[in-house]
């Protein structure tokens, strides 16, 4: 071994003392690379056997200096400020190479001999898959349409295998079913975190072709790996194998093969600025193309940096297209998709996917060239898939109505929703002799979510792109969506009260108590006189439900499996009605911490809850602080109810937004979030349900409440909400055809927090999704969240405080609640919250 290392060396010592007298050796760049400037015809490139014809010097295969065609330029999404696009390179400070020579990275001892071997040195790990001798197939979500299927421009191979090997985890977007000739994308750049020796993490676009167990493939992007580069720098890194990365191909200018033409751009340089979580947002856009007239594949960095090209001798299936484009990320390790331990290294930024912008690594502006068409466009058709999506995932948002998809990619790796996933769903497989099933399931499917869009998105008068990517129509105010409840259809529209609440004036001896209702979409608009802003429902929005049928609602009460029966809340000194103690009602799949008061019959209440934006952990949990009026029995309740909740899987991100909601079953079939189905009725023009809420508290800093209260209208029995300081602003109603029970009145009103998870109540691991401010009560002001002015309004027509109270939580350990007299003469503050998952809760 040492023999052949010594040799190797000498060798490498050899060429680079030759090209310093050919060229120039650069000084050492302040990140401790090399960079030698070689003669361009004396590059690794035409050591390769397939250039030796010679591909520099004549022949048929004289080196291409420049594409023979203009490449696609495509100016940058500049809407959101903090995206920049970045190609500076750190060796680019220290000096530049002159004309006729084109900048390399030295490879130097110590860079050898971390390789497992020789031969492996510079190369991506061959591929390795599990002990029945398949592939694992990749997780693909939403599983896909065939493209443009006419019985002619379909060109899908009797099945689309996306092969996962167990040493690799992926979390990609993907397209197939055209001959592709280009692809490129502005690649968001980070530095994410590789923890095991031999792992890297990279962020890159594949085009490949050939048959699954023996792919051709052509990649570029960034990557951290620093067992090649001996560092944890992020590098612009260019790939190439013809055997599915057997025995050929290499990383950058390792091996002989790409031919570089550039003399500003280094492969396996370092790259800066990197992105940074809430700072700015650095791009590297990236593109490969083939050249019609020589073949060759062309690598583009930046907005004009042309760095070299791939020669078509290299390959058998690429020297004609590819056949399959794929964008996102890769991590390398022994430690995926076995153990645990699962490996620590990172994807992306090393947030999730769903944590969308200045959080999760995104690509941008994705396209492809084929043979429709010879421009850059995004693919007609396109899906998303991870190899295991609790360690690494992959979502394509759309950010408003007339935007592409930008899509998010990446994950922290070893976490406790980071299980083994060795085998997970099959891929869609597309046999020739089933399209035309796999077609009919496909258009009931899209059928569905078409009708249901139509059915939610009524036209609108004019429409509103908010900075936070919602669309928001205004829509007449006589045909909203309520008036499709079959009990609604003759309803008469009750455009304002008939009744004047009585005011509070605010307690100010707090300054930095603020009552706010400011929402995202007032910044970019309003809606005119005689509609109604509502918030746009999308495909995604859709596409995230487990199904149609429950889009927008709150998952069922599920009782206990052990007692057939649900659980009971804890009720601190719970008053005797008719000497029986009243029946609070805990499901299993919902922990709260609540204020309650029973014993008389509500006909309003209110309260000023303390906005905050609390951490969301599993896909489908959600997070409230909210009040609710209950009527009717214990297992098939009624209730209306309004706050603020923090629901990614319904909205789509992380924001926290103003809701309301009605069931008159116990939430079995009834009832929904907002205006995502017939029931409400929205009156006021300015203010939209489900839409994001600003400013938020922060701990130790200034608390922002959100003043909300429901009152019964006395003459035609409808339920009004009203939002605001002293409830001035009136949002809408819940008719009085909705219910049973609550056309009279409430029988109880809870104030407080729930958390939604399927995770709660049940063995360890406990969800870490928090309440609140995700503070236990006991913290108190300005640091757990509060509510303030709790009042209900009964027969006696005043707002007044309860003449009895009981606080209670579900989990005491995980979320707590605590009504708290700051003072004699000063009224209770209800105080609720904690963080789930902890040393308390395990």
């Amino acid at each position: 071994m040492e023999k052949r290392v010594s040799m190797l060396l000498l060798i490498i010592a050899v060429f680079v003392l030759s090209d310093v007298a050919d060229g120039k050796a650069k000084a050492g760049s302040e990140d401790g690379d090399i960079i030698d400037c070689v003669d361009i015809h004396k590059q690794p490139a035409f050591d390769h056997p397939a250039m030796r014809n010679p591909h520099n010097s004549v022949g048929s295969c004289t080196m291409q200096m420049r594409p023979s065609f203009d490449l696609p330029t495509e100016k940058l999404d500049t809407r959101n400020k903090s995206s920049r696009s970045v190609i500076l390179q750190t060796w680019q400070k220290s000096g530049s190479c002159p004309k006729g020579t084109v900048p390399i990275r030295r490879i130097r001892k110590q860079d050898l001999l971390r390789a497992a071997s020789l031969e492996q040195f510079g190369t991506k790990p061959p591929k390795n898959f599990s002990a029945s001798n398949r592939t694992d197939t990749k997780n693909i979500i939403s599983p896909p349409v065939p493209p443009s299927i006419n019985n002619t421009k379909l060109r899908l191979p009797s099945t689309i295998n996306l092969p996962s090997p167990i040493n690799r985890s992926s979390a990609i977007l993907i397209t197939v079913g055209y001959n592709y000739f280009g692809a490129q994308g502005d690649i968001n750049l980070w530095n994410p975190t590789v923890d095991l020796p031999d792992d890297y993490t990279t962020a890159q676009i594949w085009l490949k072709a050939g048959p699954a167990n023996n792919f051709e493939s052509i990649e570029a992007g960034w990557v951290v790996n620093p067992k090649l580069y001996s560092n944890h720098k992020t590098r612009l890194f260019a790939y190439w194998t013809k055997d599915k990365y057997k025995s050929t191909g290499c990383f950058d200018l390792t091996c002989a093969g790409f031919v570089q033409t550039s003399t500003e751009v280094a492969l396996g340089a370092a790259l800066y600025p990197v992105s940074s979580s809430g700072g700015p947002q650095y791009l590297v856009t990236v593109g490969i193309y083939q050249d019609n007239k020589t073949g060759h594949w062309w690598l583009k960095c930046g907005d004009n940096a042309v760095i070299g090209y791939w020669p078509k001798e290299m390959f058998e299936y690429l020297s004609h297209s590819a056949t399959s484009v794929e964008w996102g990320g890769e991590v390398y390790s022994q430690n995926v998709k076995k153990g645990p331990p699962h490996t620590k290294t990172q994807m992306g930024s090393g947030s999730f996917a769903l944590d969308l912008e200045n959080s999760a690594a995104y690509i941008k502006q994705v396209r492809i060239i084929d043979d429709d068409s010879l421009q850059p466009k995004y693919p007609d058709w396109v899906v998303t898939g991870s190899d295991e999506e609790n360690c690494y995932s992959a979502f394509n948002y759309v950010q408003g109505n007339n935007d592409e998809p930008v899509f998010f990619f990446g994950g922290p790796g070893q976490n406790p929703r980071c299980m083994v996933s060795m085998l997970l769903l099959l891929m869609a497989v597309f046999v020739l002799s089933d399209v035309a099933d796999v077609k009919a399931k496909a258009r009931v499917t899209l059928s569905g979510i078409d009708k249901k869009l139509k059915i939610l998105n009524k036209p609108a008068v004019k429409s509103i792109n908010s900075e936070d990517g919602d669309i928001i129509d205004c829509v007449d105010i006589n045909k909203q969506p309520a008036f499709d409840h079959p009990a609604l259809r003759n309803h008469k529209i009750q455009m304002r009260p008939s009744f004047d609440l009585p005011t509070e004036k605010l307690d100010r001896r707090n300054e930095s108590s603020q009552p706010v209702i400011q929402q995202t979409w007032q910044k970019c608009g309003s809606c005119p006189e005689g509609t109604v802003p509502i918030r746009r429902i999308r495909k995604q929005d859709l596409l995230r439900a487990a199904s149609l049928e429950q889009f927008g609602t709150k998952p069922p009460n599920i009782p206990s499996a052990a007692s057939n029966k649900t659980d009971t809340i804890n009720i601190i000194s719970p008053p005797s009605i008719n000497n029986t103690k009243p029946n609070f009602l805990s499901p299993i799949n919902r922990s709260s911490a609540i204020l309650a008061t029973v014993g008389y019959n509500y006909i309003g209440a209110q309260g000023d809850i303390n906005l905050w934006n609390p951490a969301v952990d599993l896909p489908d949990d959600y997070t409230t602080g909210q009040i609710w009026l209950k009527g009717g029995p214990g297992n098939n309740f009624e209730s209306i109810e309004a706050g603020w909740v923090v629901n990614p899987k319904l909205y789509g991100d992380h924001a926290t937004r103003l809701f309301a909601y009605w069931t008159k079953d116990a939430y079995k079939t009834t009832g929904c979030f907002d205006i995502t189905c017939a029931g409400f009725v929205q009156t006021n023009p300015k203010v939209a349900l489900g839409v994001a809420l600003q400013p938020l508290s922060s701990s130790g800093g200034p608390q922002y409440y959100i003043p909300i209260g429901t009152y019964r209208d006395p003459d035609t029995e409808n339920w009004w909400l009203k939002i605001g300081q002293n409830y001035e602003v009136v949002v809408g109603y819940w008719p009085k055809e909705l219910f049973g029970y609550l056309s009279r009145s409430a029988i109880m009103v809870e104030w407080g927090g729930e958390v939604y998870s399927t995770n709660v109540k049940k063995g360890p691991p406990h969800t870490k999704t928090q309440m609140g401010s995700g503070s236990s009560a006991q913290t108190l002001e300005g640091s757990a969240a509060s509510i303030l002015h709790v009042r209900i309004k009964d027969y006696s027509l005043q707002l007044k405080y309860p003449e009895w109270v009981g606080t209670g939580s579900d989990e005491s350990y995980c979320y707590s609640a605590l009504n708290y007299v700051p003072g004699y003469t000063v009224e209770p503050v209800f105080y609720f919250g904690g963080p789930g998952q902890g040393p308390l809760c395990p």
